[in-house]
Order: C-alpha cells, then structure tokens, then sequence
C-alpha cells in the first residue's frame, strides 16, 4: 500500500506553549483523573453538584476552580462551561496521564533505541479507550440501532473490547443481539466478566482473553467461538497498530473476515494521521497521539489509506462519524 499524503491542520496564528503551560498542565491532568476515579466527573454531568468531604477532596475541588473548571456556590461545586468539556474528554486526559506515562518516562534511558516498547498500564488504557468511545452517545446510538435493525439477530465481536464498556453500551440498545468481547490484557478481561455477572449480562456477552492479530495460525479463543454466527466486527483504537505490525490496513481486515465467513458489517473506529508543523496547529491531542505512536514505533495511517484498504476488500460506507477531526468511526456493509 502506498503511503497518501497526511491531512494538514494551519491556523493563521500560531501560539506557542510555555513553560506555565507545561507544568500548570501536568497539574491539571492529575487532578482532572483523580477526580474522576472519585466519579466527580460523571455526578456533574448528570446535571447534580458534588460537595468534598475531607481535605483531600477540599484542595481538588479549589485547584479545579482555579483551573476553570469548577465553581463554588455556598458549599457545593458545579461545571463551568470549560469543566463540561473536560468532562466530557476526560478519557484522553487519563490515557496520556495515567495509561501512557509510563511508556514515556522510559525516554530518558532510551537516548540510543530506535523505539521504546510500549509500557502502559492496561487498566487504565481500557477505561480511557472507553470512556473516549462513550463521550459521543449518539455515535453509539446509530451503531447499536444499525444491529438492533437486522431482520435476523446474530452475533457482534468487538475486536480489542478493552473493558467491555462498548459491548455493555451496544447491548442495552441492541437486546436480540449475542456479543463477543476480545482482548490481550486477561486480568482486563477478568475485572470485565466480574462487572458483567453483577449486571446480569453474561447469557448474552462472553468476553475471552487473546490476541486479535491475524496470524498463520488461527488465535486459541477463536475455537472456542461459532465463527459463522458473527455477523458484525467492531474494532476502536486498534487497527493502527495491528495494520503496523503487520501487512498493513487491508492484511488485518482480510484475516478477520476469514475468521468471520459471514460478516456483513464492519464498525471501525481510529484515530487518522494529522500532521503539522507546530502542535498548536493541530486538534487536541493530536500531538500526544502522534509522538506516542512515533516512539513506539507504531505507524499511524491517513484517511485515503483506511478508504482504499475498505475499497479494496468490497467495503462500502455506509456512514461516517467524526470526533473532534481526528478520530472517525466508520460504519461499513459488504457490497
């Protein structure tokens, strides 16, 4: 496959970062995370208020209103219009501070290396690739009714299900639909099946541990599933890598649909190359998104290269949703 051309984002003012940025923004990150393993996050966008309780709790909420983020009224704390975006985006806030930072703080001993091997913490990469997928409902709400509207129930697999949110989402909407849930962290997929049982969905969810990576032999898990029941195949923030390490986009989707004789939809969610001078000329966390994947040695892909892999194998668009410029998700059907 050859390389396209990336999408090019110019402002026609470039700022710079500063130091203040730098430092004031590391701060900010930790505090946005923390307060939501706290479930701030999701209190206030529920439209209900939060009110510390200890300490702890009381110097959070301050920095967050000294960030912008939060305001006091008597003693309880509400959104302000740029808290409600960082809400909302909390899921890339804690993919760079928490899932990748041990893969960066690596650098400094790898002056010399071509690459670092990834070293992220799967718990939280999980959450984050969730809560990212999750922030725009109505996204999921076409996909589920897409699934929900075949004549014929079958089987959904989300190729990388991280911590099974996804499913869990598409499953309340879509209820005649079976899932299956795929991914390469096991204790990931433990703590899932755990969340599953309590929320009595295990009769119609089954998450397996494995790897998603085509290969000359078939994955484990995969015979221990009935492979011509899969109707759909869902895959968000993985294909990138999986297309990198090995033949490329087309490669990856051509080993899934051997697996899968009778899948008539594709839902492809990733991130495209977007590239730029500065960072600020940029969309938001696209510079994290880039650099990570460049030092790990990961390569990113363009729109054209996605299209033309969906093109080649006889995939039409059938609907294209795009969040913040970036990311895409991309409903597909066989022609």
């Amino acid at each position: 496959m050859t390389a396209a051309t990336p999408l090019v984002h110019t402002r026609s003012a470039v700022a710079e970062f500063t130091i203040r940025d730098v430092i004031e923004g590391q701060t900010a990150g930790q505090l946005i995370v923390a307060a939501d393993d706290w479930g701030w996050w999701a209190t206030l966008l529920g439209g209900n208020t939060i009110v510390p309780t200890t300490g702890i709790q009381q110097a959070v909420a301050v920095g967050l209103v000294r960030a912008g983020f939060l305001v006091r009224r008597n003693h309880s704390y509400h959104l302000t219009h740029t808290g409600h975006d960082v809400g909302k985006n909390r899921g890339f806030v804690r993919c760079a501070v928490r899932g990748w930072e041990p893969t960066f703080r690596k650098l400094s001993e790898a002056a010399l290396d071509e690459f670092i091997p990834a070293a992220t913490e799967p718990g939280e990469v999980a959450r984050a690739c969730t809560d990212i997928a999750r922030r725009r409902p109505e996204i999921f709400a076409g996909i589920g009714a897409a699934i929900a509207a075949d004549e014929t129930p079958g089987c959904t697999i989300d190729l990388g299900c991280a911590d099974s949110g996804r499913v869990q989402a598409l499953a309340a909407i879509a209820p005649h639909e079976r899932f299956l849930g795929v991914d390469i962290e096991a204790e990931v997929i433990d703590e899932a099946t755990t969340v599953l049982a309590g929320l009595g969905l295990t009769d119609r969810v089954t998450l397996l541990a494995g790897s998603v990576q085509p290969e000359a032999e078939p994955p484990a898990w995969l015979a221990r599933v009935d492979r011509d029941s899969v109707t759909t195949a869902m895959s968000f923030f993985l294909l990138h890598q999986l297309a990198s390490d090995g033949a490329g986009i087309a490669a990856v989707l051509r080993g899934w649909m051997e697996w899968f004789p009778n899948v008539r939809r594709l839902v492809i969610g990733d991130g495209y190359l977007l590239e730029a001078d500065q960072w600020t000329q940029q969309p938001w966390f696209s510079p994290t998104y880039e650099i990570y994947h460049t030092i790990t040695g990961v390569q990113l892909w363009t729109q054209q290269e996605y299209e033309a892999a969906f093109a080649e194998l006889g995939w039409s668009v059938t609907r294209r949703m795009e969040d913040h410029t970036m990311l895409v998700t991309t409903v597909l059907e066989r022609g």
